[in-house]
C-alpha cells in the first residue's frame, strides 16, 4: 500500500471515530502497554528476554461499539538512551511510521450495563496496522467496570505480534547487526492494561 493511500485512509478513519460520540477514552496515565523482546549473543548461549514499554497510548469505544486503539511508537521505552534511539529510526522509521492502530467492534451496551465490581471476557477480533499494512489479530481480554464507571481491560493471556507480518524484518536485521547479536526476535509477546474513562 503506497504511504499517501495509507495515511488517508488513517485521517479518514479518524475523523470518523471522532465525529462519533465517544462513550469510553483511554486514559494514558492510567495505562501500560508492554512487550517483550528477546536476544543471544553468541551461538550456544541462553536468549535473553527484556520487559519494554511503549508510554504513550490512546484511543476511544463509540458509542456503536467501534474503537480505535493507537500505540505511539516513538514513545516506545526500553532503559537505553540508544537502544530507544535505534529501534525508532531503524526498525519502526517512526518518521514514515508513527503509530500502530487497531481496530475493531464490542458490545459497547453490554459493557455500559456492567456494575462496578463486574467483569466480562471478550475475545477481541479486528485488525492491526503497522508499517502501511494490515492483518487481523485477535486478543482474549478481561474488561473490569471499575467504581468510577471507567473500564480497566487488560490481556488475559500475550497477543504474539511477530514484526515480519508489517514488512518490518530488514529493520530487525539492521538491529541484530548494529547490537552484533546472533538472534534477535521478529516476534515479541505483547501486554496491557488500559483504562478507559466515560467520554460523557
Amino acid at each position: 500500500m503506497r504511504k499517501p493511500i495509507y495515511y488517508a485512509a488513517v485521517a479518514a478513519l479518524t475523523f470518523a471515530f471522532s465525529s462519533a460520540h465517544a462513550a469510553w477514552r483511554v486514559d494514558n496515565d492510567q495505562s501500560t502497554f508492554n512487550f517483550v523482546s528477546s536476544k543471544a549473543a553468541a551461538p550456544g548461549v541462553a536468549a535473553i528476554e527484556e520487559v519494554q514499554t511503549f508510554k504513550q497510548i490512546g484511543g476511544m469505544v463509540g458509542d456503536d461499539g467501534k474503537l480505535e486503539f493507537s500505540v505511539e511508537l516513538g514513545s516506545v521505552e526500553t532503559n537505553i538512551p540508544l537502544r530507544n534511539e535505534r529501534l525508532k529510526e531503524m526498525l519502526f522509521k517512526v518518521a514514515d511510521n508513527p503509530k500502530a492502530v487497531f481496530t475493531g467492534t464490542v458490545d459497547a451496551r453490554k459493557l455500559k450495563a456492567m456494575r462496578a465490581g463486574a467483569f466480562a471476557d471478550v475475545d477481541l477480533s479486528g485488525q492491526l496496522t503497522i508499517n502501511g499494512q494490515s492483518k487481523p489479530l485477535t486478543a482474549s481480554l478481561r474488561a473490569v467496570k471499575l467504581a468510577s464507571g471507567a473500564l480497566r481491560v487488560s490481556t488475559s493471556v500475550p497477543i504474539i505480534v511477530n514484526l515480519k507480518d508489517y514488512g518490518l524484518q530488514d529493520g530487525v536485521e539492521a538491529l541484530r547487526t548494529v547490537m552484533n547479536l546472533n538472534v534477535l526476535s521478529s516476534s515479541a509477546p505483547v501486554t496491557f492494561s488500559v483504562v478507559l474513562k466515560s467520554g460523557k
